[in-house]
């Protein structure tokens, strides 16, 4: 299959405006990796004669490919399928946290194609919008951009001031930048353009629920129900890192006692155990015998498993994901995470847990992904 024809444009395009029917064919394309025609019309139940317009309309966006013939068992006979050109457009994710920003671009695949950081010299959120826009053009010298999101901490009480920055990005600036640059800029709570990464894929696997919890500074919450990220009556949901899991644990600046972020949090493990600077930092010092810091994960990865268990009672998920720093708290300490999670959750099924490899430019491959998703989706999440 060759894809390089999808490259014959460069510079700044918005994603075309679909039919529903149209942008739901190419998903479900996009999604399995490529399909025949006739499980396409399977899939969204219409003829062959509405297949042959809508994949005419497609293939002439550039979109799909014709590739080779795979055997069909139900028939015997071969079946010629059709693939997305997955290089025919690219869309840029920034991440905010304090004054730092990454950047990323992700092809239709969610593959990071160029990636870039910066530094911010005020707390103008202007400021930010002007940075997107600057690597908005220089992507836009080798690729198609479609749009543009920016993400950080937004719906969570936490230490970082992002939330202010991301949050002032507000309607105004959004109109001006999509006047000037005629594609969508969408700003966004960054543990939920993690939970659109997360969830939205999946849709063609039929998962209605799901439950993302994500480990740092703060711990942060995407939860999904009947194919829909829960939002709350004012935009955010989700509020679960300060739930007590540890009787008469540390006590976290809201002053609880024993909630999830004064025993998991990245802040507050290292805050534990003096002369540590980072979690990777504490795991090491339990993994060379010392006790203090031992204990110190063994509660954290506690604390998790029990926050898992009360999540899994509320939603009855079809899968748990742990990410951000889930990976440090649980390396070598499985056992009790899962021992907590058991002991907390009252369902008689087991919980499917996924643990994603997560670094951090997938903050900013999240947000990359979220203006994809913005830009395809038929869900409307």
């Amino acid at each position: 299959m060759n894809e390089a024809a999808a490259l014959r444009h460069s510079g700044i395009e918005r994603w075309p405006e679909f039919h529903p029917t149209t942008q739901a064919a190419f998903n479900q394309v996009l999604w399995q990796g490529g399909l025949s025609r006739s499980d396409i019309a399977r899939k969204l139940r219409i003829s062959r004669a509405r297949l042959t317009a809508i994949t005419r309309d497609l293939e002439a966006a550039g979109l799909l490919v014709e590739g080779h013939r795979e055997l069909r068992a139900a028939t015997g006979r071969p079946a010629e399928m059709l693939h997305a050109v997955t290089t025919a457009y690219q869309f840029l994710g920034l991440h905010l946290r304090g004054t730092d920003v990454i950047a990323a671009l992700v092809d239709l695949d969610g593959r990071v194609v160029w990636e870039d950081s910066a530094s911010l010299e005020t707390e103008a959120p202007r400021e930010v919008v002007e940075l997107a826009a600057r690597w908005l053009q220089e992507t836009a010298s080798a690729f198609r951009v479609a749009a543009v999101a920016i993400c950080g901490p937004l719906g969570r009480v936490g230490l970082d001031p992002a939330h202010q920055q991301v949050r002032g990005i507000g309607e105004q600036l959004q109109e001006e930048f999509t006047a000037t640059w005629d594609v969508p800029l969408w700003v966004e709570d960054d543990v939920v353009a993690l939970t659109a990464f997360e969830q939205w894929p999946q849709l063609s696997e039929g998962q209605n629920s799901m439950v993302l919890i994500s480990v740092g500074q703060e711990i942060g919450f995407g939860l999904v129900e009947d194919r829909q990220i829960i939002r709350g009556a004012h935009g955010a949901a989700g509020r679960f890192d300060h739930v007590p899991v540890l009787s008469g644990g540390p006590e976290c600046p809201l002053g609880h006692r024993g909630c999830l972020w004064s025993v998991c949090s990245t802040t507050a493990v290292t805050r534990a155990v003096p002369g540590s600077s980072t979690m990777s930092e504490v795991v090491a010092r339990a993994d060379d015998g010392d006790p203090l810091s031992n204990d110190v994960m063994t509660r954290a990865a506690d604390g998790l498993g029990t926050v898992a268990g009360y999540l899994a009672n509320l939603l009855d998920p079809d899968k748990l994901v742990l990410t951000g720093e889930s990976h440090t708290v649980l390396r070598g300490r499985l056992g009790p995470f899962h021992s907590a999670l058991q002991r907390t959750y009252l369902g008689d099924r087991d919980v499917q847990v996924d643990l994603p490899d997560f670094n951090f430019v997938e903050w900013a491959r999240a947000a990359a992904a979220l203006a994809l998703y913005r830009s395809v989706s038929t869900q409307g999440y």
